[in-house]
């Protein structure tokens, strides 16, 4: 604990840094919940919803790649205001269409289809800027604490959120949102990053191909990758099949909510472990956390009592933010500055690749065969998945680096 006291007595930067970043969560945490009803008060349904959900998914697939380029070669500063001041024009457009009755789903879509594309170029510009604002051997201080906010702001926001909508309106959540941009914008405008590398007058498409080369000729990291594509569409199953799954085998809406409280306390046990057992074999951690998402499954499709099922989904919530936060701090140490925004996009980008994919078979598929044969299925896919990539010796040897290589892999 004491190098994060330092971290936030002695470091103004990341103190902004950090401010700006919970800024924008206040308002990204409960926006979900505004735009589901700002779809239901405009008369839509849950094809609806996921309509507008898939379309804002599909446009960050599509631009992350060439947004972690760009955030390599243009001032990653200027791209996260400029983001951050485009999503605040889209929510105040937003808030302004469901407070005159006059959005519909096509609108909310196209205003969807913005906030993918800015949340692709944000994310790899963002978490490039944090490895320029913060010594190498407080990365995971930095991102913990980081995390650590969020959490709290993640259990109490979508709370409020719901309160607000019950006793006024949808688009007082997405006003609150387009605000929190604002000032996130506002305070990110304070920050001074150090200059970047020059990258010279190569063509646009030479860096994509450069950043995919040292993305695939680090093995460790294009196969923990893998690993997280395929945990990522099985944990989209899971928030596919939950819902039904309660209904069905467990009290419904009651067992759910218990469910995601577990979740949600382990989220937080994660990112304070992160903080003080800073777990040096992250490859590993990574396999830890697809094979506590793979016991969820399996608790679920054998049919395990309520608590069994909770402390599996709690300790699923831990190993993923202990993973997340080792992952990113790690990626943050090693990779060189002028690759770290295109292997973070490309990361990103495959990692969620399968998640539409996994929203448009499993729905059906569990119709098809059961809920829980799916569920077997997909406890099948993660577990493998962790086995064979901890027989990957490049991941087992993948371990808390304190500095930043050279530009090879």
């Amino acid at each position: 604990m004491a190098s994060s006291a330092e971290l936030l007595q002695t470091n103004a930067a990341y103190r902004r840094y950090a401010a700006a970043r919970l800024a924008s969560t206040l308002g990204t945490t409960v926006a979900p919940l505004g735009l589901a009803f700002a779809v239901i008060e405009g008369g839509g349904g849950a094809a609806a919803l996921s309509a507008v959900l898939l379309v804002e998914l599909l446009a960050f697939l599509v631009v992350t790649p060439v947004a972690g380029g760009l955030a390599d070669r243009l001032p990653r500063l200027s791209i996260i205001i400029g983001c951050q001041i485009i999503n605040a024009l889209t929510q105040t457009v937003a808030a302004v269409l469901v407070a005159t009755e006059a959005a519909t789903v096509t609108t909310l879509a196209a205003l969807g289809v913005l906030t993918g594309a800015t949340t692709a170029f944000f994310q790899p510009a963002m978490k490039s800027a944090l490895a320029s604002l913060v010594a190498r051997r407080m990365l995971v201080d930095a991102n913990a604490l980081i995390q650590i906010a969020s959490n709290i702001v993640a259990v109490v926001g979508p709370t409020l959120a719901g309160f607000v909508i019950t006793v006024s309106a949808a688009h007082w959540v997405l006003a609150w949102d387009a605000f929190t941009y604002a000032v996130s914008a506002a305070v990110f405008c304070t920050l001074r990053l150090p200059p970047m590398q020059a990258s010279g007058r190569r063509r646009f498409w030479m860096d994509l191909t450069d950043g995919w080369a040292a993305f695939v000729s680090r093995r460790w990291l294009w196969v923990l990758t893998m690993l997280s594509m395929i945990t990522g569409a099985c944990w989209a199953g899971i928030t596919i099949l939950e819902p039904i799954y309660a209904t069905r085998y467990l009290d419904g809406a009651l067992s759910l909510g218990l469910i995601n409280s577990a979740t949600g306390i382990g989220l937080g046990i994660g990112s304070l472990s992160a903080l003080l057992l800073r777990p040096a074999r992250v490859g590993l951690i990574g396999c830890a956390a697809a094979i506590s998402v793979g016991l969820l499954l399996v608790s679920m499709a054998a049919g395990a009592p309520l608590p069994v099922i909770a402390g599996a989904a709690g300790a699923t919530g831990a190993a993923g933010t202990l993973q997340m936060v080792s992952w990113t701090s790690h990626l943050q140490a090693v990779i060189p500055d002028a690759q770290l925004s295109r292997i973070l996009a490309t990361t990103a980008a495959l990692g969620t690749v399968l998640v539409p994919v996994a929203y448009a078979i499993i729905g059906p598929l569990s119709e098809l065969v059961g809920v829980r044969p799916v569920l077997w299925g997909c406890a099948a896919l993660v577990l493998a998945g962790a086995a064979v990539t901890a027989c990957v010796g490049d991941v087992r040897q993948v371990t808390s680096a304190p500095a930043v290589a050279s530009a090879g892999p």
